[in-house]
């Protein structure tokens, strides 16, 4: 099933940011189905079908013919994020300690299993977002904490772009190092399995640390801030 759904959309030149717009289905939930690590609920067999112009049968045969049939005729509502703005506005924070996680995870309709995660969305005219090229991956999350003043200073809101988890180039990421979500400006070290983790207040913060690369986890790179000037 996974291979099929895969080979129809390539066959028809759909990435899966575009069979998410089409289908409704979350970018998310669409690779873990590609992948076989996801199954296939009956409501997102006929938004991925329709999406993807073929029957559902060519898609699955994991449901009754009938039940496919009738299911077929049924209005497939629209995902929370078509329907309500661009960029999730996540709860979870970021700072110089501990911070949440950004491992949020998603229903089959695509929405938030924990709705507490999110509190509205972010919206933006056409031509700011024809500037964003992953931008059905970006994340809006607030920061605290004034180590990366002060280029982010705190209580600003920093855009994630999620597809973007190698720290190259040198830039500022969302990383946890070990205490939990922070961001921080990444660097490799060339040559080495090293990596700095810096923050830009050195005043503060002092030298950046030098940690093994597989010690950073790297959730995505900042694309975008948001912050108040009072």
């Amino acid at each position: 099933m996974a291979n099929r759904i895969r080979e129809i959309r390539k066959a028809k030149g759909l990435t899966l940011e575009e069979l998410e717009e089409k289908s409704g289905v979350s970018y998310t939930f669409l690779s873990r189905i590609e992948g076989g690590k996801r199954g296939l609920s009956l409501e997102n067999v006929i938004k991925i079908a329709r999406a993807l112009e073929v029957e559902p049968a060519e898609i699955t045969d994991e449901f009754n013919h009938d039940d496919l049939e009738r299911a077929s005729e049924l209005p497939v509502p629209q995902s929370p994020k078509a329907a309500e703005g661009d960029v999730e506005n996540l709860t979870i924070v970021s700072g110089a300690g501990g911070g949440g996680t950004l491992d949020v995870q998603y229903r089959d309709d695509g929405a938030l299993i924990d709705p507490a995660m999110m509190d509205g969305y972010w919206s933006f005219p056409e031509s700011i977002k024809a500037g964003w090229r992953n931008l059905d991956r970006v994340k809006a999350l607030p920061v605290v904490g004034d180590s990366m003043e002060p280029t982010l200073t705190k209580g600003s809101t920093v855009f994630i772009d999620t597809s973007h988890v190698y720290p190259n180039p040198e830039d500022v990421y969302a990383c946890d190092v070990g205490d939990g979500l922070v961001i921080k400006r990444l660097k490799l070290v060339p040559r080495t399995d090293k990596i700095l983790v810096i923050s830009d207040n050195t005043e503060r913060y002092g030298a950046p640390d030098e940690l093994l690369r597989e010690e950073v986890r790297v959730y995505g790179r900042v694309v975008a801030w948001f912050q108040w000037r009072g």
